[in-house]
């Protein structure tokens, strides 16, 4: 391992190949404990897609196992490998390049989705792929690799390094001379790297289609069960009636409420610089005191958010109002929620719980026509655990989403824990102070552990797929005979010996 590392300071600089303790064991652990997983062997930075090339190559050399890594945010093992592995860490490609004409893109995998947004935000454009909320941390490369609940239809093109260092480019930027801006060139080469949680090779470019921003309103409601505020939410997006729907039981809407002093203030100015009006930041600004008092809609057992995007202000008004009318079994409540996600999109305050409790949680993205059902049924398996989650003091919050013609459903675990270095590395000072050293509980995660398998089973019964698949939800063992032979004749042909981040999607 002396003699790689060696090498690999010679190609990327001594300063960013990690064997020390610390480095080792951050690149070692996501949001969940995982008790089979590897310590990492080196941690290597490397600053450019011909680094990268030069690395995997010298790795190959060495038949050492590769796991690429972006923030590590994952909670399904996606970046944590169960066999010693040189794991590449993405933070140095961070390049960002806007093509304002074309409406794309081009940055490294590196990049967080929040400088993106930042360097957009002058140019009046948005990313037109739904940027996940840990933006402020999470890379535009790790998201990539783990799929987007919203689709993947944003991305158009990626610069992929393969196990022996072969460096690909897809979508229009792989014919000589010509740029990123457009994705099908022939056979749709990037899709098979969007989604495979690095199976496939390391993204070191993505780019990404851009479209300019428009006029939104926003409306809130509060419903009396999940069941009526599903409903609604399906309505909604199969008539196309709002851009977005982000809903939130009583207690999640409660700990999104409570915000350390300066990122209170940093909302603050968000949602006012983008009021349009003195009048109507004023008004904003007392819905956000009313909200901080009292979370709007904390009252009723669930809470529905909606933004409403179109060519005019006009038009998107009347949006709002068709979505009163499908809204009518709820009650409107403060729209502050709706803006302060629009205004200030990204934020890993979820990561943990407001007093620094461990969260972890399951997802599944459902049709349409299986969204009230799969609901009931994640209530009903929750309520048969309740008293057991009662006596580990294991809280279960709740977030339903959608931007399209699915539903997203994420029942969120929260319980008092020890935290893993990744947590620590993303804390405030402050919050480190406060969190840092809590007792381990084992019963805790245990309990975590099996509902999350046991909810896993009732999403997939009701026809889920997942993004950030990783080692948790099952992929290849749900795919029929064909698909799954084709998965792994693709794995084989670009990875022989199965060094590249092995294990995950089950290959």
């Amino acid at each position: 391992m002396a003699e790689l590392a060696a090498r690999l300071r010679a190609i990327v600089g001594a300063d960013n190949v990690r064997d020390d303790a610390v480095a080792l064991a951050l690149a070692s652990t996501d949001l969940f404990d995982w008790p089979d997983a590897a310590t990492a062997e080196l941690v290597v930075r490397p600053g450019s897609s011909e680094e990268t090339a030069g690395v995997l190559r010298a790795v190959a050399e060495a038949r050492r196992a590769v796991v690429p890594r972006g923030a590590g945010l994952s909670y399904t093992a996606g970046a944590v490998s169960f066999v010693p592995a040189v794991v590449i860490d993405t933070a140095r490609l961070h390049a960002i390049a806007i093509d304002a004409g074309n409406l794309v893109a081009t940055v490294g995998a590196g990049t967080t989705w929040a400088a993106l947004a930042e360097r957009l935000q002058p140019l009046h454009l948005r990313i037109a792929a739904p940027a996940p909320i840990s933006g402020s941390h999470s890379t535009v490369g790790g998201a990539a690799a783990q799929n987007l609940p919203g689709g993947m239809d944003g991305f158009v093109g990626a610069t992929v390094v393969l196990v022996d260092g072969t460096l690909v480019r897809t979508g229009s930027a792989a014919r000589r001379g010509t740029s990123a801006f457009w994705r099908h060139h022939g056979p749709d080469l990037t899709g098979l790297f969007l989604g495979d949680c690095g199976a496939f090779g390391v993204k070191t470019e993505l780019s990404l289609r851009l479209a300019p921003e428009k006029p939104a309103d926003f409306a809130s409601f509060a419903f009396g069960d999940a069941a009526g505020l599903v409903a609604a939410l399906v309505e909604l997006m199969r008539g196309q009636v709002v851009t977005r729907g982000f809903a939130m039981d009583r207690l999640r809407a409660r700990a999104a409420a409570k915000l350390e002093p300066g990122e209170a203030a940093r909302t603050l100015g968000a949602v006012v610089a983008r009021a349009g009006s003195v009048g109507q930041a004023l008004r904003d600004t007392a819905q956000l005191a009313r909200v901080a008092l009292s979370p709007a809609g904390s009252e009723a057992p669930w809470a529905l958010h909606l933004t409403a995007e179109a060519d005019s202000e006009r038009a998107a008004a009347e949006r709002i109002a068709a979505a009163r009318e499908i809204c009518a079994a709820g009650r409107e409540i403060d729209n502050v929620i709706p803006k302060t996600l629009r205004a200030k999109p990204f934020s890993v305050r979820g990561m943990i719980g407001p007093e620094g409790e461990r969260w972890v949680p399951v997802h599944g993205i459902v049709p349409l026509t299986r969204a009230v059902a799969a609901m009931a049924a994640l209530e009903s398996a929750i309520a048969d655990e309740q008293r057991e989650l009662d006596r580990v003091g294991l809280a279960v919050n709740w977030v339903v989403s959608s931007m399209g013609a699915y539903v997203t459903i994420e029942p969120m675990f929260y319980w008092r824990d020890a935290l893993e270095p990744i947590h620590l590395d993303a804390l405030s000072p402050r919050n480190r102070e406060r969190f840092g050293a809590f007792a381990a509980n084992p019963e805790g995660r245990a309990l975590a552990r099996r509902l999350r398998l046991r909810l896993r089973d009732v999403l997939d019964a009701h026809d889920a797929v997942h993004a950030q698949i990783g080692r948790f939800y099952r992929f290849t063992e749900q795919m029929d005979d064909g698909s799954a032979a084709l998965v792994r004749r693709i794995k084989a042909a670009l990875d022989p010996d199965g060094r590249m981040n092995p294990g995950v999607l089950g290959l």
